[in-house]
């Protein structure tokens, strides 16, 4: 299946999954918050990604939330594509999920690797895995390299150009930060592949390389600031000519990408979901009630990303 990178591309935010207090699917701030992120000039939008707890999700509950998002997107009139997280420790289920995602109205199939039994993950299981997936889901897939939410899984760039041959495996979320291995990816499977960084700590370096843009976590709390990035420096490559030297203007992106280290840290690798939670509580009033075994942050953690917060004042 040949799919065009301008289809996706971007600032695409991995929107979290809400809970009332009595552990049910908020439904109604899903929705709020789904058409507040889509007033941005967003890529496209992904449900069931790692912040959004899928793993912790029944398959009820992980239906729901793809239909939630997808009403969202039609009620506030978005025509950005609806990414769903579809992987799953078996091939049968990841294929159901990839069913199902297609029936409520998503458009690419987003695939985490297996990681019941990750010694056993070698790259001939992991080319099964995906290739099978593939070849029977009805929406493009894209691979989902993440070790730290995979039992150390990391997808090598020989497996990445191999599976990218295959089809209907039209890209690949990286979220490793290896950006030699990203540049391998890009350079070797071509132009009709799609890279997408895994987060905004290492947009801009993603950008440099030629990744098409990011399924980034810190999008559902600043995502203005990430599309105005995302766009400043496609101005740039895309520019005849520049109004100003080029070493300026690069310095001047490489401010507005370190403004938001700090939160993007908080809000992936040192608080999880949960710090993505509270950061979305103190910005939107939003419960920041993760599924257990997930925690609430303590006062003291909620405190640190309260003065992240407010060291970033005015950024969208």
């Amino acid at each position: 299946m040949n799919v065009p990178t301008h289809v996706l591309g971007g600032i695409i935010p991995p929107v979290p999954t809400f809970f009332t207090e009595s552990g049910e699917i908020d439904i109604q701030t899903l929705k709020k918050h789904v058409c507040h992120v889509i007033s941005f000039r967003l890529g496209g939008i992904l449900a069931l990604g790692s912040n959004g707890e899928a793993p912790l999700l029944n398959k009820t509950e992980r239906a729901d939330v793809i239909k939630t998002v997808r009403s969202a997107l039609d009620e506030c009139g978005s025509s950005i594509p609806l990414l769903a997280g579809t992987g799953a420790q078996t091939v049968r289920d990841a294929v159901e999920n990839c069913s199902i995602a297609a029936d409520l109205g998503a458009s690419f199939a987003l695939i985490l690797p297996p990681s019941a039994f990750p010694a056993y993950m070698t790259a001939a299981a992991l080319r099964n895995y995906y290739e099978t997936i593939a070849t029977a889901s009805p929406i493009p897939a894209l691979i989902y390299n993440m070790p730290a939410n995979a039992a150390g899984i990391d997808i090598s760039s020989q497996l990445a150009l191999q599976l990218a041959k295959h089809p209907n495996i039209i890209g690949m979320k990286d979220s490793s930060g290896q950006l030699v291995k990203m540049m391998e990816i890009i350079s070797g499977a071509g132009e009709g592949f799609i890279m997408l960084a895994g987060s905004a700590g290492f947009l801009l370096p993603a950008l440099a390389v030629g990744a098409h843009g990011a399924i980034a976590a810190s999008a559902n709390v600043v995502p203005g600031h990430l599309v105005r990035l995302y766009e400043q420096w496609r101005h740039v490559m895309n520019a005849g000519s520049l109004d100003r030297p080029m070493e300026m203007i690069l310095q001047e992106l490489r401010i507005e990408q370190n403004k938001i280290l700090p939160l993007n840290r908080a809000v992936t690798s040192q608080f999880g979901p949960a710090g993505l939670k509270a950061a979305l509580r103190a910005r939107f009033g939003y419960a920041d009630t993760p599924r257990a075994p997930l925690l609430r942050l303590n006062d003291a953690d909620t405190a640190e990303i309260v003065t992240i917060l407010q060291n970033i004042e005015g950024i969208e």
